[in-house]
């Protein structure tokens, strides 16, 4: 790739609702800046392309990017936020099958501190962390952990949709802990970790480290769950299950 292909050949119809649509932009930026690390400067024309249409309005000058990395940096208000993808069965550890809770704080902890974590396995680096402070799925262990890190967090039973939307907002992704088996009349399990990545008035954007889930089923369907779009609905009735606003997530601050 070079400076000299039209910039808006890449975003022309570009939709930010649809998931392969981010994740196709995203591989073509980055593949784009690597090669000329000044495509995305400020006041550049792919720049405020990208800009206008991932907060759907019109272009206006963005946040100062580095440019001088070959790896990308896009703005990290934008919604749904691009938050590293980490998936839990990978790990080269014994804990793959019940690491969601870790592998779920890490996508957090790598989007808020990035460069913390290496490679497509930075969820057992962090998982390393956490069990220097208790068990994978203790929440106590998972604030520590964070904490570590230069992280502040706090482990809530009472989120509510608000909630997300405020986090969102503030440019932080949230990990969100729910019940993914069972019936959707009748959710049960041992409960599973996501982390929410984006927020629409209909559906919550997510990152799933076990792959997506069939939420009216209670079962997985499997795959590379990045920007998996999960209906309020659906999701609200396994994640609040006592209630409005008694979801269980971790809630950390900037």
């Amino acid at each position: 790739m070079s400076s000299s292909i039209p910039a808006g050949d890449y975003v022309e119809h570009f939709d930010p609702e649809l998931a392969h649509h981010r994740a196709w932009l995203l591989a073509v930026l980055e593949r784009l800046v690597a090669n000329d690390p000044k495509a995305l400067e400020e006041g550049g024309t792919l720049r405020r392309l990208w800009t206008a249409r991932q907060v759907g309005v019109a272009a206006s000058p963005a946040p100062s990017l580095p440019v001088s990395s070959p790896s990308l940096r896009l703005p990290s208000r934008t919604n749904p936020l691009q938050v590293p993808w980490f998936a839990q069965l990978d790990s080269a550890t014994d804990q793959a099958r019940r690491m969601c809770f870790s592998s779920s704080c890490a996508m957090l902890l790598a989007f808020l501190k990035p460069g913390v974590l290496s490679g497509s396995n930075g969820d057992d680096q962090y998982l390393a962390r956490v069990r220097q402070f208790g068990d994978t799925t203790d929440p106590a262990a998972q604030i520590k952990a964070l904490a570590g890190y230069g992280i502040t967090a706090r482990f809530s039973t009472q989120v509510s949709f608000s909630t997300l939307e405020q986090q969102i907002a503030a440019g932080i992704p949230v990990s969100c802990g729910y019940l993914h088996r069972g019936p959707i009349d009748r959710p049960g399990g041992g409960g599973h970790w996501l982390i929410v990545v984006g927020i629409t008035p209909s559906h919550l954007i997510v990152h799933d480290p076990l792959g997506e889930a069939d939420l009216v089923n209670g079962t997985t369907i499997g795959g590379t769950a990045r920007f998996c779009r999960y209906s309020r609905a659906n999701f609200g009735r396994r994640w609040m299950v006592e209630g409005d606003g008694s979801g269980w997530a971790v809630l950390a601050q900037r």
